[in-house]
């Protein structure tokens, strides 16, 4: 039981250190909020998508994105995160990509709008869909 009380602590202050609440520009403080909106528009949720290589179209409205890494962080300046089933594939410097290679079966792809320094708006900017490969 204490060895359960000594873990469930560890975890909360590890939740604590990794929280979108601080950081942001060295000095500590609240990660910006963000007003930006992005959508996966290709593949669309439930498709089937034929062949190896799946071509993904992103729409981004209320936000630029930037290939400057800083800590100089602004609301609506940053990065997207493609990750297909949970794994960060690419890091996107335009709207549109080609994922190659990808298995046959059900696979969920999610689209990222994170600040220019890699990590989350304080409110997260996300977009998912499922799809098959056939």
């Amino acid at each position: 039981m204490r060895k359960m009380a000594v873990l469930a602590v560890l975890l909360v202050g590890l939740a604590a250190c990794s929280s979108n609440s601080n950081g942001g520009g060295g000095g500590g403080g609240t990660r910006p909020l963000s007003t930006a909106k992005l959508s996966i528009l290709q593949p669309t949720s439930g498709q089937t998508v034929g062949g190896k290589d799946v071509e993904v179209k992103l729409s981004l409205q209320g936000g630029t994105i930037t290939k400057v890494v800083t800590t100089n962080i602004k609301p609506n300046v940053g990065h997207i995160h493609l990750r297909l089933d949970g794994k960060t594939i690419t890091i996107l410097g335009s709207l549109d990509d080609h994922i190659r290679n990808v298995k046959a079966g059900q696979h969920i792809l999610e689209a990222e709008y994170v600040a220019s320094d890699h990590l989350p708006f304080r409110k997260d900017i996300l977009s998912a869909v499922t799809f098959m490969a056939k």
